[in-house]
């Protein structure tokens, strides 16, 4: 007879633990299904436009404010690659603007570019970053 209860008694705090298990997994109603802080990482358009001195000049335009330490222009097929550093870290490049990057000679219809922007965002706590943008010419 003891043991009969003794059964139950576990099966009823088993239950109890299965319940109180399977309602705490998920916490999405406390900090939302990303958890408390989403990820909004800046992101970059490229263009290009015809350049003044007969090359290719290419643009981007940031998808929020941002500051920008230096842009690494790459065309890896070509093993080419440029540095080019702001001399003024802190200036900041407003949104939905379009900011000349460089003109490039020899560039091409098909070719793959590479854009590294490093940088750091002027919201919050001034977060660094590096953000690669892929564009092909047009």
């Amino acid at each position: 007879m003891k043991t009969k209860y003794l059964f139950k008694g576990l099966a009823a705090v088993f239950l109890l633990l299965a319940v109180a298990i399977t309602g705490c997994s998920k916490l999405d109603s406390l900090t939302g299904p990303t958890g408390p802080k989403q990820n909004q990482q800046i992101s970059f358009q490229i263009s290009q436009q015809e350049g003044e001195n007969g090359g290719l000049e290419f643009l981007f335009k940031p998808s929020m404010d941002t500051k920008i330490s230096k842009i690494v222009c790459r065309l890896p097929e070509q093993q080419f690659e440029e540095t080019l550093t702001n001399n003024d870290p802190n200036y900041v490049f407003q949104k939905d603007n379009f900011y000349d990057i460089e003109e490039f000679t020899h560039v091409t219809a098909g070719q793959q570019w590479k854009f590294d922007f490093t940088g750091n965002s002027t919201t919050g706590t001034n977060t660094a970053y590096t953000v690669t943008s892929d564009y092909t010419v047009q």
